[in-house]
């Protein structure tokens, strides 16, 4: 997970460096969520994914247990797939500390195939799985996600030998 952390990382600097969409960031991204991977630093959280045609539309977001160089401890990403392609790109990534908005960029123009273990590979493949395949219960929205992140960053981690 720690290659999680740094795109997430890389992926605010990259998108540091465009100009900003609309700062009301509130629409359509805050919803019932569920965990799709957790590490000590890292929680991700993925809405449920929604068709548009033949595509899937979804956001990700990534709770962090320390915040990054520019402060932002949250990043939510909208994500639009193509699942039959193996494709995804990212429509617009949003950056919050706390629950404060900080800004919203937006992404590249062309899907392309996520790199393995990427925040994108992770959510194609949830995003394109059967629903019944769903190993996580659902949390009501992005607060609640962020409290289940922040016990899972306070709690003791897992001892190796019994």
């Amino acid at each position: 997970m720690n290659t999680i952390l740094k795109i997430a990382s890389a992926g605010v600097v990259l998108f540091g460096a465009t100009s900003a969409l609309a700062q009301d960031a509130t629409v359509g991204l805050d919803g019932p969520m569920r965990q799709v991977f957790a590490a000590p630093a890292v929680a991700g959280y993925m809405t449920a994914p929604t068709d548009d045609g033949s595509l899937k539309r979804t956001w990700t977001w990534l709770f962090l247990k320390d915040a990054i160089p520019n402060g932002a401890d949250t990043l939510a990403m909208e994500w639009e797939i193509d699942c039959a392609a193996g494709t995804s790109r990212t429509v617009r990534t949003v950056l919050y500390t706390g629950a404060a908005h900080m800004k919203t960029d937006g992404g590249p123009a062309e899907r392309s195939a996520p790199a393995a273990g990427s925040p994108g590979a992770i959510t194609l493949a949830a995003a394109c799985a059967p629903p019944a395949q769903a190993r996580t219960t659902p949390v009501a929205n992005a607060a609640a996600a962020r409290a289940a992140a922040n016990a899972l960053f306070a709690a003791p981690a897992p001892s190796g030998r019994r």
